[in-house]
């Protein structure tokens, strides 16, 4: 693997490409048995085309996944929220029908008492 540096307008040959920074870009090249790689300062490889193509495929895999589980919790709190509403409105009838067996027992109760008994004593 040959590399090259521009010094004052021309192109010089780099005789060691390995460890070699690059004095303008501030990046490390290595020479490998499987290829070339590059490093940042900071000593982070940089990614090639198929590792970034597959990194962006996982995250969007685990973003999906995590959609996914977003969109089952919201579900599950939908139907939570419908079980109260059906329990409220289970309570609510209960009440009525309750009012409803009281008004009947205070009209039987008046009914009674226009017979002349008191539904008291009953």
């Amino acid at each position: 693997f040959q590399g090259w540096v521009r010094q004052e307008g021309l192109l010089s040959s780099i005789p060691e490409i390995k460890g070699w920074v690059s004095p303008r870009l501030n990046i490390r090249f290595e020479l490998r048995e499987d290829g070339l790689e590059i490093y940042s300062l900071d000593g982070q490889k940089f990614l090639t085309s198929l590792e970034l193509s597959q990194r962006l495929e996982q995250e969007r895999l685990k973003a999906e996944e995590a959609s996914l589980q977003l969109e089952q919790e919201r579900l599950k709190a939908e139907q939570a929220s419908l079980q109260l509403e059906q329990e409220r409105l289970k309570a609510e009838e209960a009440s009525l029908q309750l009012e409803q067996e009281h008004l009947k027992a205070e009209r039987l109760a008046e009914y009674i008492r226009s017979l002349g008994i008191d539904p008291d004593t009953l």
